[in-house]
């Protein structure tokens, strides 16, 4: 194998262990519900995002499950105060 095909394997590797660690900490105290919703949406958009062809889609859908996220910390924010 080529040494720059494998440092590049390793680079995509950690950009999408990245990515799964920003799915799943920021989940850690939600209801299991919201838990289950947005890191279901995480993965499907990240594996469409991996894809040639769907990539925006991908695209979409993640940040769907983000923005759904950070709705749910506000809500539980805002009902703590």
């Amino acid at each position: 194998m080529n040494e720059s095909f494998i440092e590049g394997f390793v680079v995509v590797l950690l950009l999408f262990v990245l990515w799964m660690l920003l799915a799943f900490l920021p989940t850690r105290d939600l209801d299991e519900n919201a838990r289950r919703r947005v890191r279901d949406l995480a993965i499907v958009g990240l594996i469409l995002w991996i894809s040639p062809d769907l990539k925006s889609a991908g695209i979409l859908v993640f940040f769907y499950g983000y923005a759904l996220l950070l709705y749910e910390k506000f809500r539980k924010g805002r009902k703590e105060l």
